[in-house]
């Protein structure tokens, strides 16, 4: 932190703050609805051997692309964001009155699918998540719906300086959408997320281009079939074999690594307090797609993205948002 003091340019950084609301920013990816089910255990059950529990309380918070737009409200003037939601059990009015009054949404709707939700059961006297329920469609979308949703983007997408693609791959994006997204964004910022869902089918190789990229390190690891070598390794690696030049990888309490132009830049934690991962990686990509375009000094890259990810962790699910305030507030702290 004293290093850090030394070089870091907080008045510099606040006017760069600024200085990104004029920025006009297009979002599009997979819409989730994050539900936590607060439960109170009561042991095994005498019938089966299962866990029985009594239920408490529970919460929905808008998470997946919606919780993308909402991070970065605070920082731009206005946005637009594109996703998808089933037509069944829509919960379009719940995604509109969760998302921030500046955020334009464009919903395309996907036929005999319910919008994504992810219910997570929860301890609710220790916090310790149980088990998780997906209630999700992630068929590919029809072909009428992708000329659709083809024809919209390349009308769309050359107005915006910054395109942000978050790519769950729950049925939404697809090898059309995902070459329009390279071909007419001026700069794509990307996100290719591996879940459980998806895991061994949606590596960042989909993408051959993108000015931006995040990702964690088993998104690193994964495509390059690299489980235990060093992350320098797997980093030069990576950028060897896929040509990226410009990627950001978290790797969770050992902080993260910035790499650009053949330097790693990295910075370790800033926090030791731990409330819900979930959400704190689509925190950092949002915020830092932001600072990316903006070309933000590499140094100060990999710490603004812990400072993001130090507060994402500390928040249950998508409750709340990584504000502008939040940030500033967090860097004077440290």
């Amino acid at each position: 932190m004293a290093n850090i003091r030394k070089k870091f340019d907080f008045e510099g950084f606040e006017k760069r703050l600024d200085s990104l609301k004029d920025l006009n920013v297009f979002i599009i990816g997979d819409c989730v609805i994050d539900q936590y089910a607060f439960v109170e255990p009561k042991g095994r059950a005498m019938k089966d051997p299962i866990l029985s529990t009594r239920f408490k309380s529970e919460e929905s918070y808008a998470g997946g692309v919606l919780a993308v737009a909402n991070h970065i409200s605070s920082y731009v003037a206005k946005s637009k964001l594109v996703t998808l939601i089933g037509d069944q059990n829509s919960h379009l009015n719940f995604i509109k009155n969760s998302l921030s009054q500046n955020i334009e949404l464009k919903s395309f709707v996907k036929e005999n699918s319910p919008t994504t939700i992810k219910r997570r059961y929860i301890d609710y006297n220790r916090g310790n998540k149980l088990f998780k329920v997906e209630h999700m469609n992630d068929l590919p979308i029809s072909n009428k719906l992708s000329h659709e949703i083809e024809n919209y983007l390349c009308g769309e997408l050359p107005k915006y300086d910054l395109v942000i693609t978050l790519d769950y791959d729950h049925g939404f994006m697809n090898k059309d959408i995902r070459k329009i997204l390279q071909e007419k964004s001026k700069f794509l910022s990307l996100n290719s997320q591996v879940n459980s869902a998806n895991i061994g089918y949606n590596y960042v190789t989909k993408y051959q281009h993108a000015e931006f990229i995040t990702m964690n390190d088993q998104e690193l690891r994964l495509p390059l079939m690299m489980k235990f070598e060093n992350f320098e390794e797997v980093i030069c690696k990576f950028h060897e074999k896929f040509k990226h030049n410009n990627f950001l990888v978290t790797l969770g309490k050992e902080g993260c690594i910035f790499h650009k132009d053949g330097i790693n830049y990295t910075s370790p934690i800033l926090t030791e307090k731990l409330v819900d991962t979930v959400g704190a990686g689509d925190a950092v990509f949002a915020i830092m797609s932001l600072f990316a375009y903006s070309k933000l000094d590499n140094e100060s890259m990999p710490f603004i993205a812990n400072c993001i990810g130090g507060i994402g962790a500390n928040i249950l699910g998508n409750k709340e948002f990584v504000t502008k305030d939040k940030l500033l507030n967090f860097i004077r702290k440290i």
